[in-house]
């Protein structure tokens, strides 16, 4: 299984935002820094395609277009689950599922449909104040996933909950936000085949 490049999935939201979604980009972290999300931006919120061996870290961007003298935020906990999608079926040919999760360990072992990332592993990447956009905090994953050698579908659905912090507020406010993009291991082309029994 080849190496690949490592990759970013900046998970950003807005501390003041109704909804609970997460706009999502998969990118490389420089890339990331100073980049503004537009509607009409192809690259936001598409479905991810990775490849075997991809090793990639999560990043999370906190905004605050309102201004409302936002100032920390903290992860309380966070988890990635996968649910794998069916792979092949038919007359005649048992049904067959991708595995339940399309990462490995280091050390190559599949991990189960429920990976719990520690919130301390968090680290605070850049934190900086626009005059006209307000506070921007990015946190950033000290560690990473790394993509099976798989070939096959899973919907990822990504959870955090945040404790976000405004000056002149004793209490925090606590919010879960999530996303849940759907997710391909291979070319996109060849259907996956059924394990030979």
């Amino acid at each position: 299984m080849m190496t690949q490049p490592l990759m970013t999935l900046a998970a950003r939201f807005d501390v003041n935002q109704v909804d609970d979604g997460i706009d999502w980009l998969f990118t490389d972290i420089e890339s990331l820094d100073g980049v503004e999300r537009t509607p009409e931006d192809p690259h936001w919120n598409r479905d991810i395609n990775f490849s075997a061996g991809q090793e990639f870290r999560l990043a999370i961007v906190a905004g605050d277009q309102e201004k409302t003298d936002f100032e920390s935020i903290e992860v309380v906990d966070c988890c990635i689950i996968t649910r794998p999608r069916i792979i092949c079926c038919g007359p005649d040919v048992r049904t067959w599922y991708a595995p339940p999760s399309l990462f490995v360990d280091n050390t190559g072992n599949q991990l189960g449909a429920l990976y719990r990332i520690d919130p301390t592993a968090f680290t605070i990447h850049s934190n900086g104040v626009d005059p006209t956009k307000g506070r921007k905090i990015t946190l950033l994953w000290n560690s990473h996933l790394i993509v099976g050698p798989y070939n096959g579908f899973w919907e990822l659905s990504f959870y955090v909950t945040v404790s976000i912090k405004r000056n002149g507020e004793k209490v925090a406010q606590q919010r879960v936000f999530y996303f849940d993009p759907e997710t391909e291991v291979g070319n996109g082309t060849k259907p996956p085949n059924a394990p030979q029994l």
